[in-house]
């Protein structure tokens, strides 16, 4: 697998189209939510995104799109979440999880992460130091809470809530994700399986 952080800029035109298909296949199509996908907030986002090759073809098997928050909504959101079917049964929910709150400190350390996730999935989202701010409401037919993360839980996760003698973001994130690599691997070691194996998508959020 082969996973990628990229601004809407640094994309090429297969990406894109291989971001949109898994979208449109995945929170459209497969969970039978009508609504229009491309809603004109790709630009300003950042992708955090998995390929790899499913029957021959280059598909992505994760996705979840990082939006900044502005003046009426401070906080960084994730959305648009989803895992390939063939993904569902190992830790690749949890890495992708790991990798776009990575992103958010990066960018943006002094920012809550806001999501919006199924009441049933709330679980999987507390792992990562979320916690309910709002709901359930309903949203494509379904019970949703508002979900988020402190900014200083984000810091705190990176080892460094000072800030002080950060590296660069690049060499910052990619530690990050080594880490998360290592506690995984030790995970599969030891024989414990993925606790996100339960959960056949991240939920997204199409606003």
């Amino acid at each position: 697998m082969d996973w990628k952080c990229c601004e809407f800029g640094q994309l090429s035109s297969a990406e894109i189209y291989q971001i949109l298909r898994a979208r449109n296949a995945i929170l459209v199509v497969e969970d039978a939510h009508m609504h229009q996908d491309i809603d004109g907030k790709d630009a300003s986002a950042v992708h955090v995104f998995a390929v790899d090759t499913v029957g021959g073809e280059s598909l992505v098997v994760a996705y979840a799109r990082l939006r900044p928050g502005d003046e009426v909504d401070p906080e960084a959101m994730i959305d648009k979440s989803l895992t390939h079917t063939t993904r569902r049964d190992d830790d690749t929910a949890d890495r992708l999880i790991e990798r776009t709150l990575a992103a958010a400190h990066e960018r943006w350390p002094q920012a809550p992460v806001r999501t919006h996730s199924p009441v049933h999935r709330e679980t999987f989202y507390k792992r990562f130091g979320f916690r309910k701010a709002d709901g359930p409401f309903l949203q494509h037919g379904m019970p949703f809470i508002g979900m988020i993360r402190p900014a200083t839980d984000t810091q705190k996760s990176f080892n460094n809530p000072s800030g002080k003698n950060r590296a660069s973001p690049e060499r910052s994130a990619e530690a990050a994700a080594q880490t998360a690599e290592s506690e995984h691997a030790a995970r599969r070691a030891e024989g414990k399986p993925s606790l996100s194996s339960r959960f056949n998508t991240i939920p997204g959020v199409s606003q």
